[in-house]
């Protein structure tokens, strides 16, 4: 399987929450790792949903480019829409 999917499949399915609020990737980076363990935290708020990446720099990437890899697909849909709408 892969990977990329995987969080592509995360950031646009679970749940029409995470697709109708803004998405927030963070990424913390402490200097010593052995007070945070590395990490992955989601909150929910009423008008955006963020998640918290702590320590782990290549999860942080993976889901920066999913939710890139969404954004792009989003765009290009209604794009194609406005485009069919006009012709």
């Amino acid at each position: 399987m892969n990977i990329f999917k995987t969080f592509e499949t995360f950031l646009k399915e679970p749940l029409s929450i995470l697709r109708e609020n803004i998405i927030q990737i963070v990424s913390i980076q402490t200097g010593n790792i052995f007070a945070n363990k590395p990490s992955v935290d989601v909150s929910m708020l009423k008008d955006r949903t963020q998640v918290t990446v702590v320590n782990n720099e290549k999860v942080y990437n993976l889901l920066s480019m999913a939710n890139h890899r969404a954004e792009m697909r989003r765009k290009q849909a209604v794009e194609f829409k406005n485009g069919t709408n006009q012709g």
